[in-house]
């Protein structure tokens, strides 16, 4: 039995490929990570399609470095004789369908995790029957449902380390002690500079807050002039971070900033931060409007806003009533929740492999 993990990107942009890896490692099933490597970051990838320094930016180039990856793909697959595909992202479902419906029928799973061309009404129908012919359809968040093609069923698969998420459960972490200033913290891909520079806007040069972001991304660079142009001494920016860093740089925060732009596509997502937060107990901010808004209220998991607008009262008024051991609780209880529909997941994937 081999499998090959088909993804989109350069593999620190996709972590959810270590969900597949970790189950894929359990049942003792070999795999192969097929990606694009855009970056360089993966150079070194035996099944690394490359375009590090191309000008992706460009439409043209951008389409045809899709086509190149797409032929990519197929010729991997077909040299390296695999059993079963996960196919990961629309634009991949839609450029292979003719492989995975002719070849691998019953036998691919299509992992979705952003709204994306499948919406286009001369691509939908082709999406419909990638879904209709898989083995499992395998979605990032509840709030894609209603963008997808109805009569399937949808498997959630967490972007967490389940593991984490499991010892989280089991051990809260020390309270950090509120003190002024807050800290606020953006952490990953540092993307959407309309609603990140909102936040910087209402909170920037203000005493009373710290607002850190760690991780880089198409926004940083913007994001950063914007903070200098304004001479606000209270924003930082600390760029690429190792992943072994990542927690003790999430430890030092009051709060993470999950405040992205109203639109569909954001307001469906559950974002890498989200999880993080669950997982080191830390309150978060998130828009309203947004499959994370229902989370955030009914577990009451910090504050939601439309604009940053009046985010300085929110946050205050929420640490006025702040109670470190309810919240806790609540972040357990959810996570409870999601650590349940991940080993749904994973019996879904121990039948995959046993096909």
């Amino acid at each position: 039995m081999k499998v090959a993990i088909i993804i989109l990107g350069n593999q620190w942009v996709c972590p959810y490929v270590n969900t597949y890896k970790s189950v894929f490692d359990r049942l003792g099933c070999s795999y192969d990570v097929i990606l694009w490597d855009r970056d360089g970051s993966d150079s070194t990838a035996a099944m690394g399609y490359s375009s590090a320094g191309a000008n992706l930016c460009n439409p043209f180039v951008k389409a045809w470095h899709y086509l190149r990856y797409s032929r990519f793909i197929k010729k991997m697959v077909l040299e390296n004789g695999y059993d079963r595909l996960v196919v990961s992202g629309p634009h991949l479902a839609i450029l292979l369908a003719c492989l995975l419906r002719k070849r691998f029928k019953g036998r691919y799973i299509i992992d979705y995790r952003d709204i994306s061309v499948e919406q286009k009404p001369l691509l939908k129908s082709v999406y419909s029957k990638v879904v209709a012919d898989s083995f499992c359809n395998v979605i990032s968040s509840p709030g894609f449902k209603a963008c997808l093609p109805a009569g399937h069923e949808y498997l959630i698969s967490h972007n967490f380390s389940v593991d984490a998420a499991i010892e989280a459960l089991e051990n809260n972490p020390v309270q950090k002690s509120v003190a002024v200033p807050l800290d606020i913290l953006t952490i990953g891909y540092i993307r959407n500079f309309s609603s990140n520079v909102k936040l910087i806007e209402s909170l920037g040069g203000s005493g009373d807050y710290r607002l850190r972001f760690a991780g880089r991304g198409d926004a940083a660079a913007a994001l950063h002039d914007f903070a200098a142009s304004k001479n606000y001494t209270n924003v930082e920016f600390s760029g690429f971070y190792k992943k072994e860093d990542e927690a003790a740089i999430v430890a030092k925060c009051d709060f993470i900033n999950i405040f992205f732009p109203s639109d569909m596509e954001h307001s469906a997502i559950m974002s890498n931060r989200f999880y993080l937060a669950l997982i080191h107990k830390k309150p978060v901010i998130v828009t309203a409007g947004s499959v994370q808004e229902v989370l955030v209220r009914k577990y009451g998991l910090g504050i939601v806003t439309a604009d940053c607008r009046d985010i300085d009262v929110q946050i205050k008024d929420y640490f006025s009533t702040f109670d470190y051991a309810q919240f806790c609780n609540r972040c357990n209880e959810l996570l409870a929740v999601f650590v349940e529909e991940h080993k749904a997941l994973e019996r879904a994937m121990a039948a995959f492999v046993k096909l």
